[in-house]
This record gives structure tokens, sequence and C-alpha cells, in this order.
């Protein structure tokens, strides 16, 4: 029979430093790692090295064979990454893949760790000098972001309050470093965002030119060749006829050009402000695509707001109404942005809404798409909407019609003065 003997609760009095104290040199190491650490790993390395220095650092000061700093999944149900020390590579092949995580059905001590809010302490067999381990949550409020764990110290001992004052320390150091690992991670998912969706407004601006400008330009160019050979020939009504559809083509091609530059930016936000240039925008594009039916609602007329929030609810709107136009064979459209009080938070928001009546799509290939990035402008729609911290959600059903919503938070609770007031 095994024995494992919990030793939490066996600690005679809280932990405070003066354990620490009592130790020069663990001290002495716990301040030389908080100094590497802020001053030379994090400013310009990763939080991936900043944890692989600390699980070096608790081994060390704790005497342990093994040491292990595990992050946690977003749903905290498991390890999204482990940076261990003192493990061979067989040895932490074997620990990762024991690890709870998205494709382990493992349990126990490691989970249950990620649901504490207090260290642990345990030792396997302790009559027979058995294994011991000692680890410690690693939360930031009420989140759980990992667990910082030893095991196995030297001379089969079980670890001791010490220990635990040290292996706290490092911890929250610990939390420090993958709260920046996350960070980086959101930094650099941000910046891929912002690269592809500049990439996919390139392309849209090159099918537009394409589909609109260049074969408007052509044409007028085929009609005026036809124009010459008519002239030359001595029929002059067929050549006053073929100069008159070059004319009407190149007045086209004046059209397409204004409003091509209209999309690269909008002089309308600038004049007439969120609401004013969402409703021109919609005029436009009922004019060009030809809908019979076009709803337009808002309750923000005369406000003001960020200049980058506006342009993005802006190229939102305009990106959503273009995938319609093209997309959704529909004649009836709805767009609503509105200022809004958020049910669960209190603060003001901003809500951009475009609805249709139309072909619709398949919501669960399409979420799949965006995911991969390839997603006809819903991928840049959303990252406009990540970039200002707001959230984005595209529904569908083939045959139903389809809505985006964007949600942008605003300064201020409700009654206070929000942006734009």
């Amino acid at each position: 029979m095994i024995n494992i003997e919990d030793l939490t609760s066996a600690l005679k009095a809280p932990i405070v430093l003066p354990g620490v104290k009592a130790r020069q040199h663990e001290r002495a190491l716990i301040l030389d790692t908080a100094r590497l650490i802020a001053l030379e790993i994090l400013p310009t390395r990763s939080g991936v090295e900043a944890l692989r220095y600390l699980a070096e650092a608790a081994r060390e000061l704790t005497g342990a064979r093994y040491a292990a700093i595990g992050v946690a999944r977003d749903d905290a149900a498991g390890f999204s990454d482990l940076v261990t020390a003192g493990f061979s590579p067989a040895e932490q092949a074997a620990f990762s893949e024991s690890l709870p995580g998205p494709h382990s059905e493992a349990d126990g001590v490691l989970r249950l760790l990620l649901e504490r809010q207090e260290p642990l302490r345990l030792q396997v067999a302790p009559e027979s000098g058995g294994e011991t381990f000692l680890g410690v949550p690693l939360r930031r409020a009420q989140t759980a972001l990992g667990a910082l764990y030893v095991t196995n110290k030297g001379g089969g001992e079980a670890f001791s309050d010490v220990d635990e004052a040290n292996v706290q320390a490092l911890g929250i150091h610990a939390t420090v470093a993958i709260h920046n690992l996350h960070a980086l991670e959101r930094e650099r998912s941000l910046v891929a965002g912002l690269l592809t969706a500049h990439e996919e407004e390139r392309r849209a601006i090159a099918y537009d030119l394409h589909d609109g400008l260049v074969q408007h330009v052509l044409a007028a160019h085929i009609h005026l060749e036809a124009f010459k050979y008519s002239q030359q020939s001595g029929n002059s009504e067929k050549a006053a006829r073929e100069l008159a559809q070059t004319s009407r083509y190149l007045q086209e091609s004046v059209l397409e050009s204004r409003r091509l530059i209209k999309g690269l930016r909008s002089l309308a936000l600038d004049d007439l402000g969120l609401a004013g240039a969402l409703e021109l925008l919609v005029n436009e594009e009922k004019e060009h695509a030809g809908w019979n039916t076009v709803e337009f609602r808002c309750n923000i007329g005369g406000q003001r707001f960020d200049k980058m929030l506006e342009t993005a609810v802006y190229r939102i709107a305009q990106e959503a109404l273009t995938n319609v136009r093209k997309h959704a064979a529909t004649q009836w459209i709805k767009v609503l942005c509105n200022r809004e009080v958020n049910s669960a938070t209190g603060q003001w928001q901003l809500r951009l809404e475009v609805t249709d009546r139309g072909c619709g799509f398949d919501s669960t290939a399409r979420a799949q798409s965006l995911a991969a990035r390839d997603g006809i402008g819903l991928y840049s729609m959303a990252e406009r909407t990540r970039m200002l911290h707001g959230s984005f959600k595209s529904y569908s059903v083939p045959g139903e019609g389809a809505s985006v919503t964007a949600l942008f938070p605003l300064l201020g609770k409700t009654g206070d003065k929000p942006d734009g007031d």
C-alpha cells in the first residue's frame, strides 16, 4: 500500500519572510533571479526564457531533483506549455505526456494545483523516504496562470517551510513572466492580424480596380477604336454612337475612381462624423447595388468619438456592405449603430450590426476560414475590432441571411459622460 501524506496542514504558522532572511544564500539567489529577469531577460528575450531560469532557481533553492513551471490553458483545465529543470529529454517527454492537457485524460495533483489558492506539499510513503512534492499555484487575481512545482528533495527529506517560502517568492516573479508571455503572444497576434488586414485591403483594392475601373476604361478604349474606324470609313452615324458610348464609359470611370478614393479615406468621417458618414455610405451602397429596402438606425447623431474608433467602425461597415453586395443576393439590408450599456459590465459600448436576408453561408465552415485567415473580409473585420479591445461575431444560416456584429467598449459607466458626448 502506498501512503501519501499531505503536509500542507502541518504548517505551524503563516509563511513570512523571516525564514528566507535567515538563509542569506537563498535570499541572494532570489534577488539575483528577480534582477536578472527584470533587467535582462524580459526586456530582451521571451517569457519562456524567464520561466526556464526561474525553474532552475527553484530547483537550486530547494535542493530538489526536478522543477517545472506549467502555463495554464485559457480554460485552466490543463497546461498549454511546460518549462522544466533537471529532466533528461526522455524524462521530460514522459512527464509532458502525463500532464492534464487538451489531449490527456490525466488528472490528480497537477490539476488540483491549478484549482488551489494555497501551496501544496505531499510526500509519498514518508516512512520509507519516498517521493516529495511542493507546488505553488500561480494566480493573477482570480485567474489561474499556471503552477510552479519541485519534486524529490535531496536525501528523501520533506520540503520545509523555508522551501515553501522560497518557491512562493519565485512564484511571484513567475506570475509576472507568464503575464509577460501572454502579453507578447497577444502583441504578436495583433501585429499578424494587422498585417493580414492590410493585405486583405490591398487585395480588395486590386479586385475593385480590376472589376470596376479597369473594365470601364477598357470598354471606353474599345468604343473609341470603333469610333475611329467608323469615322475613317465614312459611317458618321455609327461613329457618333461609338463616341457617345465612349463618353459614357469615361464618365463611369470618373465615378468609379471617386468611389475608390472614398474607399481609401472617407472625407465624410471628418465632415459629418460617424453617424453621417455611415448614413452616406449606406445610401451610396444602396444606389450602387440597387437594393430595394435598406434600414439605417443609429442613436449617435451629432456625437464624435476617437478617430481610430470612428475609422474602424466605418471600415467594418464598409466591408460588411461590400460582402452583402457581392455575395448575399438580397434586396433587404439593415444597418444599426447604437451607443448602449453592456448589461454585464455596466460600461458604455458602441454596437455596429449589419444584417441581410440573402443566401447566407455555413457559419461553421466560415468560422474555420476565419481561424485560417482566409475568410472573405471577415478576418479583417474581426482584427479591426480586436485591435480596439472589442468583440466580433458573425452568424448565418444558408438560405436565411447573415449578420455581423462588432462591439467596442467606451469609457465610463452608466450615468457617466461617455465618449463622444
